[in-house]
């Protein structure tokens, strides 16, 4: 029986016709990997700062941190919904599914390091 079912001829269904919207939305896979490259990068420069505001801190350089920090985590929170949107076609699902996973961890990771550093940045300016 399963012999039979390899040897048969597949269907020849034509495949279904995709429209442009479901074409645009398949092109959110990609775009997440690019947005995420683009949040890692600020994150990666946002825990800089932070590290070096921790040790030495620098008039003026707290607004910077805390707006480097936003876009960051905003731009992890744009990959993340551009992979979903992205995952709801057939053409852009891996990738699409691979961006936002990647994406939300890096967001989970980002915020447990920054929450760790801002607290740490607490503990140290509290007077003893």
């Amino acid at each position: 029986m399963i012999d039979d079912l390899q040897l048969a001829e597949p269907s020849a269904r034509p495949a279904p016709a995709r429209s442009a919207k479901e074409r645009r939305r398949a092109r959110l896979g990609p775009v997440s990997l690019w947005l995420l490259l683009l949040a890692v990068v600020l994150q990666l420069v946002s825990l800089v700062q932070q590290f070096s505001y921790l040790f030495a801190p620098k008039p003026g350089e707290y607004p910077l941190l805390v707006v480097v920090v936003v876009l960051a985590s905003l731009a992890g929170c744009a990959a993340v919904v551009c992979g979903i949107a992205g995952a709801t076609t057939t053409d852009g699902r891996r990738t699409g599914v691979f961006g936002a996973a990647l994406g939300l961890a890096f967001l989970v990771l980002f915020a447990a390091a920054t929450s760790f550093g801002w607290g740490f940045l607490e503990a140290l300016s509290t007077p003893a």
